[in-house]
């Protein structure tokens, strides 16, 4: 009922400042889009019951993001995206929009009692004649976008794990294979076409005064602005490339942090621009600790077969090896797909993103707060598995980052080399759901409470890794860049069309 009520709220409050005539219940105001909708563009619109309908509000990862739009748009083209995105708001109806919907954010990509924009037919996938430039529509998953560019031996830095969509990714700034050499997946895009909340189509560029405030933005500011409907991004030529997929049992524990740690220490395999890592620890609480494991996903970028920058982990004694898939791979594409076990949509799942300096005191704490943690607390949770995940970024990365500009703006000199830490949490029931939350809530907090003593505590949130409670934008350039992006918000949205009915995954306010 206070959901209801403070949804009505923020309605009224929006009507105010807007000249149209709206109906005072929620549900009729989507009715009539979703009526609108269906006679305008009747081939685009789908109905509950529908195979359509239920296509997309199911490819969703977490089970705990699936809701129940009351109709589907999905547009052709970003015209009829303008078209329908006019009448939704002439309605005044609540909107989402999902891309891959692979951030486990409830109403991040869908809603109950509103219209769900799907940007499936989004798939835009061209070179510009010297192949330097990828134009790459945001309904695709980034496997799609990799196996169609192995054919030219171009790559994009964009997302590490198959089934991620591209348009989330991209917009959250974005972790990639080849980000210590390119910076954040955003440093690389050159261009966006928006759909703006009056329905306009601008394309966004650094060099375009006109809408260079609204480049800037995209990078790293969520949907807050307008609906991206095409990104493009510098390609990199790609060949040979080493790397794959480790993991250990729990024998390998002091091997690996170890690693961890030279990797991570000045001079090591973080400095090299290169080397990418995914590194984590897993256990499953209900297995108990023999369940305790440790994986990591490593690359380098040359064709290199055994490069310094990792040679921490692929020294690690092999008797303690579980999996080894890693190799000299002639189709870089191998790599991302040797991580399809990861893409799994037949679940429950929740991120936290939790950052620190890269140094063993911190790595530790993370470690044993979440894993003895879960060990002590979660043995009654069916399925669950629980991952403590070491993302590292570099000075040299965010030096790239600052030279770009986006509105992330981590400093080089104040944050340096730092990890990105998360936790992750995949389990079975619904019924389960405020345990896992409650936990990992408290893991965090003693994670921020106990790096912060020892001054290791890093405020960064990474947005596409972040819990719905987080607050991602607070700290990005140090938090000069909050302000600025609600004015960029004020400027393109003035009537609070994007701002109050568009569902985020995380809002400016």
């Amino acid at each position: 009922m206070l959901a209801i009520q403070a949804a009505v709220t923020i309605d009224l409050a929006y009507s105010e400042r807007i000249p149209y005539t709206f109906k005072g219940r929620l549900q009729s105001r989507t009715s009539e889009a979703c009526g609108s909708l269906s006679t305008s563009l009747p081939d685009q619109l789908f109905w509950p019951n529908s195979t359509q309908y239920s296509t997309e509000t199911t490819d969703i990862w977490s089970e705990t993001c699936l809701l129940s739009p009351s109709c589907v748009f999905e547009p052709n083209t970003a015209e009829d995206l303008s078209q329908g995105l006019k009448l939704i708001k002439m309605s005044g109806s609540k909107l989402s929009v999902r891309s891959g919907g692979h951030m486990p954010v409830p109403g991040a990509q869908s809603l109950d009692d509103g219209v769900m924009i799907s940007m499936s037919r989004f798939n835009t996938q061209a070179l510009n004649s010297d192949k330097t430039i990828a134009s790459i529509g945001p309904g695709q998953t980034w496997i799609d976008v990799y196996t169609w560019l192995a054919q030219s031996d171009l790559v994009v830095n964009g997302g590490r794990y198959p089934s991620v969509g591209v348009g989330g990714e991209l917009i959250g700034g974005g972790i990639g294979y080849f980000s210590g050499s390119r910076g954040w997946g955003c440093n690389d895009i050159v261009g966006y076409e928006v759909v703006l909340a009056d329905g306009g189509i601008v394309y966004a560029t650094g060099e375009n005064t006109t809408f260079s405030d609204l480049f800037w933005a995209l990078k790293g500011g969520h949907n807050n602005f307008g609906i991206v409907t095409r990104f493009d991004m510098r390609t990199i030529p790609i060949g040979s490339i080493y790397g794959g997929f480790l993991a250990w049992n729990g024998g390998a524990k002091e091997q690996f942090f170890d690693a961890l740690e030279d990797y991570m220490a000045p001079g090591g395999g973080v400095d090299d621009p290169h080397s990418a890592i995914n590194a984590f620890a897993s256990i499953q609480p209900a297995k108990g600790s023999s369940s305790y494991s440790l994986e990591n996903v490593i690359l380098y970028s040359l064709p290199d077969p055994s490069p310094v920058a990792l040679r921490g982990f692929t020294s690690i004694n092999s008797s303690y090896l579980t999996t080894s898939e890693v190799s000299l791979h002639t189709t870089w594409t191998d790599i991302p797909n040797l991580l399809g076990q990861f893409s799994n949509r037949n679940g429950r799942s929740l991120f936290w993103s939790i950052s620190y300096k890269g140094d063993p005191q911190a790595i530790s704490i993370h470690n044993h707060t979440v894993i003895d943690g879960a060990l002590e607390e979660l043995t009654h949770v069916a399925g669950l598995t629980i991952y403590a995940t070491w993302q590292p970024i570099s000075k040299s990365w965010l030096e790239i980052s600052q030279r770009s500009g986006d509105a992330i703006a981590l400093d080089p000199e104040t944050d340096g080399t730092f990890i990105a830490g998360m936790i992750t949490s995949l389990w079975d029931n619904e019924e389960d759901d405020e345990a896992v939350y409650a936990f990992v809530e408290k893991a965090a907090q003693k994670i921020q409470s106990e790096t912060t003593k020892v001054g290791l505590y890093n405020p960064f949130i990474y947005l596409n890794d972040a819990a719905k409670t987080q607050k991602p934008f607070d700290a990005l350039g140090g938090g000069k860049s909050l302000p600025r992006l609600k004015e960029i918000q004020a400027k393109y949205d003035p009537d609070g069309f994007i701002k109050n009915y568009l569902q985020h995954g995380f809002s400016l306010e």
